[in-house]
């Protein structure tokens, strides 16, 4: 999945940064504010798609002491930075530009060289468009999800992003077209400046978009999926009485962790064994529970001004060379 994201995101910042340059030419030639607009838009995709790829990268460092279980969540931490550049970058300037432009009645020199940077924009954005679409179908299909369930479905922030700006590159494209043309054609600059302040809060809402799709993998988002599976196939196992709990945390689009408390049928445990051998087996689970209390007390902390909240769980292992023999 993360080679797919990068594939799609490294096309995105080429591309990107290629029609920046063009759409900065064209509005030191025409002064359209759309066109600046559409420039600062992609400017901010640019900076966006960057911040994607270094999640990416960031994401993908092996467990160390300080972060045992990866680093999987930087990669949506950097999408929610690269949420409050587009935010401020392009829609807070594109839209304060655009009403100064027209408050002081300055109307754009409309020529033939910003009507083509427009097409080739679109050809550009549509190219990486369509290999952001390739990636997410793929993702979707491997999933076993529909497009539309896999959107507000999916952990991959970064293909969903690429995925989500191309679109609105695009509608900005068409905004500013229009703005363009009708200025043209009616010799009004209000015209420019109407598209280039949609085209700011377009930017704005995508912003919003991407930041919420993002905080919430922050802020321990549970794998349903995940723990839906597990309560479905436990509930229907003949070893199991009862599922206490469940719970999860995704830690990146690959990896989640699951913790459960999950109560065995007395047969399961002690089928075979005569009532002496229960008992020893009795006692022994109950010692089992009392060293594993003893440890979570042991490790929360005893100052009065900390809580206990802490979460702790412990897995027992047999002790080297006990392990019963399967032969």
């Amino acid at each position: 999945m993360a080679h797919g994201s990068l594939k799609a995101v490294m096309t995105a910042v080429v591309g990107n940064a290629t029609v920046t340059t063009a759409k900065f030419i064209g509005f030191a030639v025409s002064g359209s504010s759309a066109l600046l607009a559409e420039a600062v838009h992609s400017l901010a995709d640019t900076l966006n798609q960057s911040l994607l790829w270094l999640g990416i990268v960031r994401s993908s460092r092996r467990a160390d002491p300080e972060h045992q279980l990866g680093y999987g969540q930087e990669r949506y931490f950097w999408n929610l930075v690269s949420a409050i550049t587009i935010f401020f970058i392009g829609c807070a300037y594109t839209v304060a530009h655009a009403i100064d432009q027209m408050r002081h009645g300055e109307g754009p020199e409309i020529s033939f060289v910003a009507f083509a940077i427009i097409g080739i924009a679109f050809v550009v954005e549509g190219y990486s468009f369509s290999v952001a679409l390739i990636e997410f179908r793929r993702q979707s299909k491997a999933a076993g999800r529909s497009l539309r369930q896999y959107f507000s479905e999916t952990r991959d922030p970064s293909t969903l992003a690429v995925l989500v700006e191309d679109s609105a590159a695009m509608l900005g494209l068409t905004l500013a077209l229009i703005g363009m043309l009708l200025s043209a054609w009616t010799g009004l600059a209000m015209f420019d400046g109407i598209a280039a302040i949609l085209i700011g809060l377009l930017m704005g809402a995508l912003a919003m978009f991407l930041a919420a799709s993002n905080r919430k993998y922050l802020l321990n988002h549970a794998d349903e999926v995940l723990n839906t599976k597990a309560l479905r196939c436990w509930n229907t196992m003949p070893t199991v009485q009862n599922v206490h709990h469940v719970r999860s945390v995704v830690l990146s689009p690959e990896k989640s962790l699951l913790v459960a408390e999950v109560e065995l049928r007395e047969e399961a445990i002690f089928a075979d064994m005569s009532e002496a051998e229960i008992r020893h087996a009795i006692r022994f689970m109950n010692r089992l529970d009392g060293i594993r209390r003893e440890l979570e007390q042991a490790a929360r902390p005893t100052e009065p001004a900390c809580n206990n909240d802490d979460l702790i769980y412990i897995e027992f292992v047999l002790p080297a060379g006990k392990q019963e023999s399967t032969t």
